[in-house]
């Protein structure tokens, strides 16, 4: 039998459909700040773990160039006679290592001077650090490659660094927007200019220039990874902190 639609039963099945329509379009149009505020610092969180992991990531690149480095037949004589002379406290190997093109930049030295740095000063300092390694890491590769014997296995290290160099430097500059709005992307930083003794043809020159920037690339590698893990702790008030987030490491 078909409903009229005079008939009451009708009429109260159609006040019954709009009633609950008005009801969905209320819960629809609710404010959801909460919600996003939860999103936000989840997608915020993830962008520190994600610069985190690939910092950790370039910092076992260079431990690993390091190593090859010392092992591998085109430079290990080279680097090992280095290390015997840095620790038998050689004055031109322990001045060479301790002037890292960096080393101009104020770094913390220790947890309580880095909880004296303002966040967006914190987050300057690391992308300085970014930066000063672009002409470097590009330089290293070219003159590696020109070099006879230079193992591919350096090389490609050498290259993944620099590569992943540009792209954490990118995850640093959204990091920077959550702290403070205003970093500039072309903010100052040391400039390197040991490329003529990379380039030398004495021997010893180029293969100390090699040295020395191994070394100080994983001293700097190192420093961002910790002081990514403190920034995030303290981005956080402390709540995201791993146990070993909130050590600064001396070099």
């Amino acid at each position: 039998m078909n409903l009229s639609l005079t008939q009451p039963c009708f009429w109260a099945l159609q006040i019954l459909l709009v009633s609950n329509l008005l009801q969905w379009e209320i819960v629809v149009s609710l404010p959801t700040n909460g919600g996003e505020s939860g999103v936000n610092e989840k997608l915020t969180e993830d962008l520190f773990d994600d610069a985190i992991i690939l910092s950790q990531h370039i910092n076992g690149l260079a431990i690993e160039t390091r190593r090859i480095f010392l092992s591998n037949n085109f430079s290990s004589d080279m680097f090992i006679a280095f290390t015997l002379q840095f620790n038998r406290h050689d004055e031109f190997v322990v001045n060479g290592l301790n002037s890292c093109h960096t080393l101009s930049l104020k770094t913390p030295k220790t947890e309580k001077e880095a909880q004296r740095i303002s966040l967006p000063d914190f987050v300057k300092m690391i992308l300085s650090i970014l930066r000063a390694w672009d002409n470097p890491l590009y330089h290293l590769e070219i003159e590696l490659k020109n070099m006879p014997g230079a193992p591919f296995a350096i090389l490609a290290r050498v290259k993944d660094i620099e590569v992943k160099n540009k792209i954490l430097l990118d995850r640093i500059m959204k990091i920077a927007k959550k702290v403070k709005r205003g970093i500039e992307e072309n903010e100052e930083y040391p400039v390197w200019s040991e490329l003529a003794s990379l380039q030398s043809a004495n021997e010893e020159s180029r293969f100390f220039a090699l040295y020395k920037l191994s070394y100080c690339l994983f001293v700097d590698t190192d420093k961002v990874e910790h002081f990514l893990k403190h920034l995030k702790c303290r981005y956080f008030d402390g709540y995201m902190c791993q146990d070993s987030a909130n050590q600064i490491r001396l070099q």
